[in-house]
């Protein structure tokens, strides 16, 4: 069987809603003159789309999205990636992930998700003082309850998600508190079929 490649897309590179203070990416910013425009334009992505769909050699291609925020992007962008994704994969069968971290989900991202079978990576450090600590909005102010709302509208719509949780100074210290939440959470593992498993019991 001949196996494809995976490449990371940020088609809206360092550009966010939230001001995390361990992120190393938001400084990216800074090195591009004022004003600019981070937005991937339409050119471009259909030029990215076409030629990865045109390098890969396997009858399945993955796409993962990722920011910054790429949520900022607006739901009518990823419809767009959709219809060119169909446009130029040549029949073949199209998978896409993207990571957010989650404070801007409404029904209608998770409709769009679902229907078009996204996998969600959904930022999440921990319970609410462990993920607190760090993830904080452009104003200081806290993010769980906006990511939990997230979570719930995910499973609501029955939206495929897994967790991405940053291991740092606050929550690293308390690994089994972080593990039994996630867990809680709904967050799953996958075996080697690809069905998805519950985090273990301690």
């Amino acid at each position: 069987m001949t196996e494809g490649f995976h490449v990371l897309v940020k088609p809206i590179d360092p550009v966010c809603n939230l001001d995390c203070t361990y992120c190393y990416y938001l400084s990216k910013e800074k090195l591009f003159p004022k004003g600019e425009n981070f937005r991937m334009s339409p050119d471009v992505l259909e030029a990215t789309i076409r030629q990865y769909c045109e390098s890969q050699t396997s009858p399945e291609i993955v796409f993962a999205w990722q920011g910054g925020e790429p949520t900022l992007l607006g739901v009518e962008y990823f419809k767009t990636i959709v219809a060119l994704e169909k446009k130029y994969a040549g029949g073949r069968q199209t998978h896409n992930a993207i990571q957010t971290n989650g404070t801007r989900l409404d029904h209608e991202w998770c409709r769009f998700f679902r229907e078009n079978n996204f996998l969600v990576g959904l930022s999440l450090d921990g319970p609410r003082a462990l993920h607190d600590t760090y993830r904080l909005d452009k104003g200081k102010k806290p993010t769980f309850e906006r990511v939990m709302h997230g979570l719930d509208l995910l499973k609501k719509h029955r939206v495929d998600f897994n967790t991405l949780t940053v291991v740092n100074a606050s929550n690293g210290k308390q690994p089994l508190k972080v593990y039994d939440f996630l867990r809680e959470a709904g967050s799953t593992i996958k075996d080697s079929s690809g069905t998805r498993l519950p985090l273990c019991s301690k």
